[in-house]
């Protein structure tokens, strides 16, 4: 009985030890994206405090910049009415305020000490994956368990109340490789994008993979039927199934070394050719059914995005895509 009851413990403690160590990993790669800072100088285990729960505060300047605003907050200074909120944390907690992210204890009592609880996070990590507790995506209630549900949190987290600094990076940490609602576009990509994140950090770190033509317009709907790529002389011919209005066409490629993600325009090299112009039953649209892509070394595999858009010039009003890949 001593021996199993010797054992358990030996377990009780190694499991802490290395949940701590992978959370400090976590933090790292955190605190090298500027989406952390300890409580000293510099990064350090200690200074990460894993130990403690995680005030209110904390967790509204964690929030900002998981949100890629903390710039922005400290430019603005936003005000506020709670009179408990230090100097260090008053953009952020303003910020918030500001856009109707988070209220006080009372109209000018923050709480700011107070220890923030799993709920409140969740809560306020789900907003910036882009769900709604407004629009009904979930309730403050089950936010806990909607977290779960995606896979922000584990199971077992429903049954804690205080958020300790070790789960609110590792809820970080897992937050940035997790999909924005109706999009496979991650949001660490998201910050990346906005330019609120390193980009070559985060691809150096391995939190940001390369991304490809399917990544960049994830969120387009795949309306334009079927495309299909072959050879024509020295030309990758993109053949569509259903003729495209040819007003606003707009095609991406990558190679397959996973470069940038580039438009291919009219001019220059590659430059893309619409094939010729046909007008259906008597309309005045006039409608294509090939592309031709020229100047592109042919012994290379690539992946091609075709968007209809409303614009033959600014990329907005996107109706629709399709995808094909040569090689």
């Amino acid at each position: 009985m001593k021996k199993i009851t010797a054992i358990l413990l030996l377990l009780c403690l190694l499991i802490p030890i290395g949940a701590a160590a992978g959370t400090v990993e976590n933090a790292r790669i955190l605190y090298d994206l500027g989406l952390l800072k300890g409580t000293g100088q510099g990064f350090s285990e200690e200074g990460l405090e894993l130990g403690r729960n995680a005030t209110r505060t904390e967790v509204c300047i964690t929030v900002v910049r998981m949100l890629g605003k903390e710039e922005k907050a400290n430019y603005q200074a936003n005000g506020h009415p709670f009179s408990d909120v230090p100097l260090w944390g008053s953009a952020a907690v303003g910020w918030l305020y500001e856009n109707y992210l988070v209220n006080g204890v009372s109209d000018t009592y923050f709480g700011a000490q107070d220890t923030a609880t799993v709920q409140q996070f969740s809560t306020m990590l789900l907003r910036t994956l882009g769900y709604s507790d407004k629009e009904g995506d979930f309730s403050y209630d089950n936010a806990v368990y909607f977290a779960i549900n995606i896979g922000l949190l584990k199971m077992g987290a429903e049954y804690r109340r205080e958020l300790t600094r070790q789960e609110m990076i590792d809820m970080c940490y897992t937050a940035l490789r997790l999909p924005i609602k109706n999009s496979k576009r991650m949001l660490i990509r998201k910050l990346c994008d906005e330019k609120a994140v390193d980009r070559s950090k985060a691809t150096a770190l391995g939190i940001l993979s390369v991304p490809s033509v399917s990544d960049s317009f994830a969120s387009v709907p795949e309306t334009l039927g079927g495309i299909t790529a072959s050879r024509e002389g020295n030309a990758i011919k993109l053949s569509m199934t259903i003729p495209i209005e040819h007003y606003g066409i707009r095609v991406f490629m990558q190679d397959e070394n996973g470069g940038a993600v580039t438009e291919i325009k009219a001019t220059g090299f590659p430059r893309m050719e619409k094939g010729e112009v046909q007008y259906l039953g008597g309309g005045s649209a006039g409608y294509i059914r090939e592309i031709y892509i020229r100047g592109l070394d042919m012994s290379k595999k690539y992946e091609f995005i075709v968007l209809k858009t409303t614009s033959e010039g600014a990329l907005y009003q996107i109706t629709g895509k399709s995808r094909a890949v040569w090689g």
